[in-house]
């Protein structure tokens, strides 16, 4: 009896043994392990998987991963500029423009493609085609590029020198602004790219057009009359202004020292005066700018001596500065 006991003891046992229930598998696994084989809709689609207490929460973190996966990380680093690699034709500024709009501000736009629900928790996928990932980047664009539009016809039609200057360091940073997002939309949707196309050629000929009046834009000095005011005028303003002494030409700036000579006046003792003037204008002609300064004036008892002292003290004139920055004004910047 105790022998049959004892059997059914060790069978007990063995039965509840057998009974016990194995540890959950992990339920994350089996939920991405679900995803293996539901591709989105199309094969060029921006997937995004996520694993939630319920369906909105799991979608909401599909949508991020799409986001921070496709596009702060993958996109900003592999877009594409007709074709090429960007890391290959484009200048480090643009590489730089791209990595900081290449953040996607409409994840939310990304659509429930697949769910399933496996113990407590809930797994999607979300999907996203690239005509909806590039919506956000073509919105961003538009005002930039309207902007960019605006500042190139100025500088391709801007006669005036100073105003084509300032036209194109108004483009400069508009365009690499532009250069952030148009290349991702390129690599999202050509169709929505080919909007801004346009832009990007009026950019490209403003940029040929200011080249152009760089090459030939420079500071020609054509005095009225050479003589010593003339010379010491050129001899203070070359100092640190490149300055042609040769006929204007092309888009150049004219610098037209006035042929005021002196005057000298007894009255007791010789008064002589020389009054500074230069004419800044076009190679046509055109005035922009007339620069004048007070009457430089010395007093002596020869006549001879006071035009000495007039000369030498008329190369130590405090204007002379003033004019340096003002001609700097009217020379385009080129780099």
């Amino acid at each position: 009896m105790r022998f049959i006991i004892w059997v059914f003891f060790l069978c007990f046992l063995a039965s509840c043994s057998s009974g016990q229930k194995s540890k959950p598998a992990d339920l994350s696994a089996n939920l991405y392990q679900a995803f293996d084989n539901v591709p989105c809709p199309s094969a060029s689609d921006f997937r995004g998987i996520g694993i939630g207490n319920n369906e909105n929460e799991a979608l909401a973190q599909a949508r991020s991963n799409i986001a921070l996966e496709h596009f702060s990380q993958n996109l900003k680093s592999n877009v594409q500029i007709s074709g090429q690699n960007i890391d290959h034709v484009a200048s480090t500024s643009t590489k730089m423009n791209i990595a900081q709009e290449a953040a996607i501000a409409n994840a939310q736009d990304a659509k429930l493609h697949f769910s399933t629900r496996k113990g407590d928790k809930t797994g999607v996928i979300a999907c996203m085609s690239r005509s909806d990932a590039a919506k956000d980047f073509a919105e961003r664009l538009r005002p930039v590029s309207d902007s960019l539009k605006f500042a190139a016809s100025s500088v391709i039609d801007a006669k005036h020198p100073k105003l084509k200057s300032e036209a194109w360091q108004k483009a400069k940073p508009l365009w690499n602004k532009f250069m952030g997002l148009y290349p991702i939309i390129q690599s999202l949707d050509r169709e929505k790219s080919a909007a801004f196309e346009p832009v990007s050629t009026l950019y490209e000929k403003a940029e040929t057009y200011y080249l152009d009046f760089c090459q030939t834009a420079k500071l020609y000095w054509n005095p009225e009359q050479d003589d010593v005011y003339s010379e010491i005028a050129f001899s203070k303003l070359s100092k640190n202004l490149k300055l042609e002494k040769t006929a204007c030409k092309g888009h150049g700036i004219s610098l037209v020292y006035k042929n005021t000579g002196h005057k000298c006046e007894y009255a007791g003792m010789f008064e002589c005066i020389h009054k500074p003037t230069l004419l800044i204008a076009s190679c046509y002609g055109e005035e922009y700018r007339l620069l004048e300064n007070g009457n430089v004036e010395t007093y002596q008892k020869v006549e001879a001596v006071a035009l000495e002292k007039l000369q030498e003290k008329l190369r130590y004139e405090a204007f002379w500065n003033e004019w340096e920055q003002e001609i700097k004004q009217w020379r385009p910047i080129c780099d």
